[in-house]
């Protein structure tokens, strides 16, 4: 006859829970070994340290500037006595004009002469006084006083080789007017043009009276003028 088991040794019972037990340690021990790495950034840290490169820095001194003496400036003592003269004034008085044989007055030297010489009393020719500007482009242009047109009618002679050989054309003429009106530096502009009507366009242009003289800023200028002269056959 078979004995009955002691009931503190059933572990029938207990089967379920040590069977769920085994289970969560064997699933606990799969994901611990699944999510393990292995620690990199030690050796990552040691090849960076290890490419590093000491640099050495080097301290440059500047150097200081040199100090520029500058000399004290000696104020020059000024002459107040005055110069000697060129000529010595007891040598004057010893000339004796008798004796001078040359009769060419501009050869001539006086006593007088050099007085003035020493003393600063003799003329200077300091030429004739400079022309004033041209101006090329005036506020107001130069005009003819009366009718130019009328003035061209009755001065203009018509060459008589240019009638012969038939010529004809326009002469531009370009002159400057002073600030007193007189007409000077008059040229022809075209010189394709023959030389016989050239010669006629510029003595009439000489000929004409004063004209209004041009004015810059509201005062008279010096200006040029630029006119037509036409000859035609008929």
């Amino acid at each position: 006859m078979m004995k009955k088991k002691n009931p503190k040794l059933e572990l029938e019972s207990s089967r379920k829970v040590f069977f769920q037990l085994g289970l969560f340690i064997v699933g606990s021990a799969t994901l611990m070994a699944f999510s393990y790495k292995t620690p990199v950034y030690l050796t990552e840290k040691k090849e960076v340290e290890q490419r590093e490169i000491d640099i050495p820095i080097m301290l440059v001194e500047k150097e200081p500037l040199p100090i520029i003496e500058i000399p004290k400036v000696e104020k020059l003592e000024t002459n107040t006595e005055p110069s000697t003269p060129i000529f010595s004034l007891t040598l004057l008085n010893l000339i004796d004009p008798s004796k001078n044989t040359v009769t060419d007055p501009q050869l001539v030297v006086t006593s007088s002469h050099i007085q003035n010489v020493t003393s600063g009393i003799f003329g200077v020719d300091l030429g004739a006084a400079p022309e004033a500007a041209l101006v090329e482009y005036p506020d107001v242009d130069a005009q003819f006083q009366g009718s130019w047109l009328g003035y061209l009618k009755n001065t203009v002679k018509y060459p008589e080789e240019s009638v012969f050989f038939k010529e004809s054309g326009t002469a531009y003429m370009i002159f400057v007017v002073e600030i007193d009106g007189s007409v000077t530096d008059v040229r022809v502009r075209n010189q394709s043009l023959s030389s016989s009507l050239q010669e006629e366009a510029i003595r009439v242009i000489k000929a004409s009276p004063k004209w209004k003289p041009g004015s810059k800023n509201g005062e008279l200028v010096r200006s040029t003028k630029n006119v037509n002269i036409n000859f035609i056959l008929k």
